[in-house]
């Protein structure tokens, strides 16, 4: 079934934003209805009819025999829970009805955390011999926040939280042990390559803001889009109008550390900079009843297409910020530069479910050249290598994060200008931490200690995509 971006219904679900934010709420693409009357689902009904038999059967026995009370409650949750764990998929899951409240706040755009999105694979499948199944994993920083400025980047795996292991803890369990409150630090086991190390992080309100827009020169735009919500294609419209207006004559969109989101944004986003050509193929399974959905550009653009648009990625990059990327990237409208983005490929659907909600995988999309990116990403015409340290690096950077070398400096040299920056590097280059990890943590901070509206809206020094960027569009 073939359809424009006007004619697709879509019906929102939620996300965690932690401290800790388990990453993706995706839209439900409907087509058709659910086909319940397909011989395959009246099988399957036959034998879940069998099992939710004998399942009563040992309720009755249970409640009859079983020495001391029965929580009813309790057993229902850990019934939906095991059904949904039995999918063996890590990004379905249940969020039971104590926990829903939380869920739900967590989607209002403010919260108090350290500000990640994470991941973390449900406990039923850990496998011993692969930490990515028992770890949560940090899929991006929030831009901003705690975990930002300590320098926590996509992929770490954290081990344990405040010293509780988190083999055995939900996505949710771990995301509310993340949150932490005002005025009591989160500590985290972080695993990064080789390097094992702890970083204690003050929790505070992290504000959500979905994009951020300013010109890094005088003929060059640049939108940093941090999650796809309802709202993001709004805001993108408004963040290119306001460029275009200021005479930008080429385009960057920073997509690092962009978990996902709303399908349905991303796809409003590409079609401001494409008249025609496909944007998403998703294919669902054959018994939802659901027909294949193909999604074009529908005809007009918001951006003319004779400026250059560049789009930066990183490992952060997923789902949603892929499906933008690939449509982009597989039409020639964008030049993508950065490093491999995650490898999310597909999308699932959360629905409110006995006072709780259930997320189940329902999904499977492709670029428009038919790539399928789920566990391989997006590989930029343009690579960045993302910098290694070495285990001794690292064991220096915990040491020197232990210590507060940044207040009294900053104090000492207010302004924050290059040569600050490079000055504070090299003041502590004896300490073992590489330079370039030294003025990031100093630029952090300083940028970080300005008001909202006084920081810049990139880094044009020691960033080196933004760098890159400026250098391939000529400046």
């Amino acid at each position: 079934m073939k359809k424009t971006i006007a004619a697709i219904s879509v019906a929102l679900s939620l996300s965690i934003l932690s401290a800790g934010a388990i990453p993706e709420y995706t839209p439900i693409i409907t087509t058709t209805p659910s086909n319940l009357e397909s011989s395959e689902a009246v099988e399957n009904s036959r034998s879940i009819s069998q099992i939710l038999y004998s399942l009563g059967n040992l309720y009755a026995y249970l409640s009859n025999n079983f020495l001391y009370d029965i929580d009813s409650d309790t057993m229902e949750e850990e019934l939906i829970s095991a059904m949904i764990d039995s999918l063996g998929d890590q990004y379905s899951y249940y969020i039971p009805p104590d926990v829903a409240e939380d869920f739900e706040e967590s989607t209002e755009g403010e919260y108090v955390g350290i500000g990640t999105y994470l991941t973390k694979m449900n406990p039923a499948y850990a496998d011993p011999d692969d930490p990515e199944s028992y770890m949560v994993i940090i899929a991006s920083p929030f831009p901003g926040g705690p975990a930002d400025r300590a320098g926590l980047r996509p992929r770490d795996m954290i081990s344990a939280i405040n010293g509780e292991d988190v083999s055995s803890l939900t996505a949710t369990e771990a995301s509310n042990l993340m949150k932490g409150r005002i005025g009591e630090a989160v500590t985290l086991t972080v695993h990064r390559g080789s390097a094992v190390f702890d970083i204690s992080l003050m929790p505070e309100v992290v504000a959500t803001p979905s994009t951020v827009s300013g010109m890094l020169t005088d003929d060059i735009g640049y939108i940093a889009i941090y999650t796809f919500s309802l709202t993001t294609g709004s805001s993108v419209a408004e963040d290119l109008s306001s460029l275009l207006s200021q005479g930008a004559k080429k385009l960057i969109i920073d997509l690092r550390n962009n978990g996902g989101g709303t399908v349905q944004s991303a796809l409003e986003t590409a079609d401001m900079f494409l008249s025609d050509g496909m944007l998403l193929e998703t294919k669902y399974k054959p018994s939802s009843g659901r027909s294949e959905a193909i999604v074009y550009a529908d005809p007009g653009v918001s951006v003319p297409e004779d400026i250059p648009l560049l789009l930066i990625v990183n490992g952060g990059t997923a789902s949603s910020s892929e499906i933008l990327t690939g449509a982009l990237m597989d039409n020639g409208r964008a030049t993508v530069l950065g490093s491999q983005t995650f490898g999310k490929g597909i999308s699932q659907e959360i629905r409110p479910f006995r006072g709780g909600y259930i997320q189940i995988t329902t999904g499977h999309f492709y670029t428009p050249s038919g790539k399928d990116i789920h566990e391989v990403g997006i590989t930029p015409e343009i690579l960045i290598e993302e910098p290694e340290y070495t285990d001794e690096e690292m064991k220096a950077f915990e040491t020197f994060m232990e210590e507060d070398k940044f207040t009294p400096y900053i104090e000492e040299h207010p302004e924050y200008t290059k040569e600050n920056v490079e000055d504070f590097a090299s003041e502590y280059r004896d300490s073992g931490v590489p330079e370039d990890l030294l003025k990031l943590l100093i630029r952090n901070e300083y940028i970080y200690s300005m008001d909202y509206e006084d920081r810049p809206v990139a880094d044009i020094w020691f960033d080196q995509y933004i760098a890159k960027a400026l250098e391939v569009l000529g400046e």
